[in-house]
């Protein structure tokens, strides 16, 4: 478990924020946000069409065109998109790779085919700017996942509001991908409560070759050097990707004096994130719109982001700690001050609605427990450890559908205590809240361990191998439950009472103080 960010709430004018509009720099061109439309996660672009992009860029306009041939420039972002269905928001962003117009296959732009290595990508998000933003920082003053202080990337929450952070790797498959939320007053997040892996929160991402707006404008200036510390070039010379006569269209390989482009050296990305992760749903993002930005990093800093934010290239010129021949931008401090892009309606950020309790899903059982012994009699919320790997256990409860609201305390949670049930040894923790959980998830911890992250089941049965039933459905066979009459009552295995008895499937039956699992 890595583990959620606030600031006091800081009102941003929509009017005052700031955006890049020189050249093929673009935040929610012709106004658009985004479609509704159903995404599959498979790396392909099939399902988006340029009607989807919120930000765009143009290509060879990053700090490592200016720093020597020699340079790879692969992260190189183009475009971003978006989309949304009832379920999740979809993300996706052009990447792109045109040194293939000068270079050869395995000069430096090309190694490895040209593609993005296991280095960071982040999604950065605003989804309700009337709660606090994040600084990208963690607790101790370094930026997320980089070891170094003083570099890295970093927001300035009084110009730009973001309040979950989507760090992946670029090679699907790798590492932990994460989301980071806030975790105090000061916006920043940590590796604990403030960190959601994505295989927890649902979210998936994929990558695939090839390039899909229909033009692809690539600035043609770039920097000579006599030697790695000696500029031929004139510095002012980085102002060209501010001047759209400076660009070409190399998309139909026409432009004289470059050789044709190969499309598979592009990358494209796309992510789905379930609404329910953000505190979300539908009605409320068309309603409101959240912030996009799309961040490509080299491992400390950022190089490129989509929209465009112009601390991508304050450092250009500058040099690289590890290797002088190449750029600075790769382990300055970058502290991103413009606007992000608007994906679901153009947000008026002074006015906000609060975001919502999405329906969870399951919705908790309203009906009361049949068992009058049951312990869960204590609060609102139950759960039952069965075994001795942890010792007495502590329990710690989040929601990953709601900023991580931490239900038993901050980490290591709560101490469970110990419970005889039906002549068996159970460790038992209880609590109510006026909360609707979202998300819920749960590790028990003790003696120098713990569990995985692992999905909260009211009234669950856990062992040292995960959750095992509810606590009326115990495997040992019959457990001693009392209906409140003498009538049948049915439950479904989540311990949700059901109308009726199903005509197949796994059901419990709760008769004459009793209870029968059935299956048909």
């Amino acid at each position: 478990m890595m583990v959620a960010c606030a600031l006091s709430a800081i009102t941003i004018s929509a009017a005052e924020a700031k955006v890049e509009t020189r050249a093929y720099f673009a935040t929610n061109p012709d106004k658009g946000v985004g479609l509704p439309a159903q995404i599959t996660i498979d790396g392909k672009f099939n399902d988006w069409t340029e009607a989807h992009i919120i930000a765009r860029n143009g290509a060879n306009n990053v700090s490592t065109a200016f720093k020597g041939s020699h340079e790879n420039n692969v992260l190189d972002i183009y475009a971003v998109y978006g989309a949304w269905d009832d379920q999740n928001v979809y993300i996706a962003w052009q990447m792109c790779n045109t040194g293939d117009v000068w270079a050869r296959p395995g000069d430096g732009p090309l190694t490895d085919y040209g593609k993005p290595g296991n280095i960071p990508l982040i999604v950065a998000l605003s989804v309700d700017p009337s709660k606090p933003g994040m600084t990208g920082l963690l607790e101790d003053g370094r930026c997320v996942w980089v070891d170094s202080p003083g570099m890295g990337t970093s927001f300035d929450p009084a110009q730009v509001h973001v309040d979950h952070l989507l760090f992946m790797s670029a090679m699907p498959g790798q590492g932990k991908p994460a989301i980071f939320t806030p975790v105090n007053a000061k916006g920043q997040t940590n590796y604990g409560n403030g960190c959601t892996e994505f295989a927890s929160a649902g979210v998936k991402y994929n990558r695939g070759d090839g390039f899909q707006p229909s033009s692809l404008w690539r600035c043609s200036s770039y920097a000579e050097w006599y030697t790695p510390t000696e500029l031929k070039s004139d510095p002012s010379i980085i102002d060209d990707i501010y001047d759209i006569t400076k660009y070409d269209n190399i998309y139909n390989n026409d432009v004289a004096g470059l050789q044709k482009h190969d499309k598979d050296y592009d990358t494209f990305y796309e992510i789905a994130i379930p609404m329910k992760v953000l505190g979300i749903n539908r009605q409320w993002l068309e309603a409101n719109g959240i912030g996009v930005r799309v961040i490509g990093t080299r491992g400390e800093s950022a190089l490129d982001c989509c929209p465009f934010d112009p601390a991508m290239m304050d450092n250009a010129l500058g040099e690289y700690g590890k290797d002088n021949s190449t750029t600075h931008e790769k382990d300055d401090l970058d502290v991103i001050t413009y606007a992000m892009a608007d994906l679901g309606k153009i947000r008026d950020l002074s006015n906000i609605d609060p975001t919502p309790d999405p329906t969870p899903d399951p919705t908790p059982d309203p009906n009361p427990n049949p068992n009058p012994d049951d312990p869960a009699a204590d609060g609102d919320y139950v759960v039952y450890y069965q075994g001795e790997e942890y010792g007495t256990p502590f329990v710690y409860i989040w929601d990953a559908g709601a900023e991580n609201y931490q239900f038993a305390g901050a980490w290591p949670g709560k101490s469970a205590e110990a419970v005889q049930i039906n002549k068996n040894k159970y460790y038992k923790y209880s609590f109510s809240t006026d909360r609707t959980p979202v998300s819920p998830m749960i590790i028990f911890n003790g003696n120098g361990k713990q569990t995985a992250d692992w999905e909260f089941h009211n009234k669950g049965i856990y062992t040292f191998s995960g959750f095992s039933g509810n606590y009326m459905l115990e495997s040992t066979g019959i457990d001693e439950i009392e209906a409140a009459d003498s009538t049948v009552i049915y439950f479904d295995l989540q311990g949700h009472r059901l109308p009726a008895a199903p005509e197949k499937g796994i059901f419990v039956k709760v008769a004459d103080g009793k209870a029968l699992k059935i299956v048909k």
